[in-house]
């Protein structure tokens, strides 16, 4: 008996075996190897007769196992002379069964990073700050993904601990460089840290991407009045209430930078 024969027959033998571990894939394998041996190996009449029946009984396995049948729609049979037909079923089992285990996979990381952040939260909520950087200073490094750096960041505003913020809102923005929503938010923890010229640039750069969004202009007007520049606050409050006639704070803005300028300039 060829070493390869020897082999195909391990895994059909493994497939029930394989299928109680959840080790799906490994059987689906198994399963098209053995279809695939037929014409590649020489074999005598008792190894063809035992090939045949191991192929039966690991489609049998396949065919009733409930998760591969929640997953694959199509019969998973067999008889002798149809083994490029079983080959073509396999591969595209193994195709469901990886794009499941993707899926499952994105699921899991999904899970995780949602509990660490939430871990992270807490601990700043409860005053733990040295904490929930290593908390979160872990998490950003496992995942570089702008969302989620983006969510670190927030975490961080909200905790008024805007050094931090800043270093992964700049990290979001700089791996979504063309999302202004990532820059505004940028924007807005730079001002908050009174780094009002890397705000103004960071606010710029948004109004690039997306110039008539009255949220932005009107975060652009609120930099220049805590700049105390009047004139430009007044200016983009303006424009922000031309982009939203409702929008109540960005008149309110805009008059209150208007009597500003109007007072520094008498």
């Amino acid at each position: 008996m060829s070493q390869e024969l020897t082999k195909v027959r391990a895994g059909l033998n493994r497939v029930s075996s394989d299928l109680k571990q959840e080790q799906f894939i490994s059987a689906a394998t198994s399963v098209r190897e053995g279809a695939r041996i037929f014409g590649r190996v020489a074999m005598i009449k008792s190894e063809q007769e035992e090939l045949v029946s191991l192929l039966r009984t690991a489609c049998d396995h396949l065919r009733y196992n409930k998760t591969i049948t929640s997953l694959f729609p199509l019969a998973i049979e067999y008889a002798p002379g149809q083994e490029q037909a079983l080959v073509n079923t396999m591969n595209q089992l193994n195709e469901i069964l990886e794009q499941a285990n993707m899926e499952e996979a994105v699921a899991r990381h999904q899970v995780y990073k949602t509990a660490q952040l939430e871990k992270g939260h807490n601990e700043l909520q409860r005053g733990a700050v040295d904490e929930a950087r290593r908390t979160l200073g872990q998490l950003s490094q496992d995942y570089q993904e702008a969302n989620l750096l983006l969510s670190i960041g927030e975490e961080f505003v909200q905790a008024d601990l805007f050094e931090d913020a800043v270093k992964y809102l700049e990290l979001a923005a700089r791996l979504a460089p063309e999302d202004p929503h990532m820059l505004n938010r940028l924007g807005m923890a730079r001002r908050k840290l009174g780094s009002y010229e890397d705000s103004e640039r960071a606010y710029m750069m948004a109004l690039e991407l997306e110039k008539n969004d009255p949220n932005l202009l009107f975060n652009l007007g609120r930099l220049y009045l805590d700049w105390k520049r009047w004139e430009q606050a007044a200016h983009y409050a303006k424009l922000a209430l031309k982009c939203a006639p409702d929008f109540a704070e960005a008149g309110k803005m805009a008059a209150y930078a208007e009597k500003k300028y109007q007072e520094s300039i008498r």
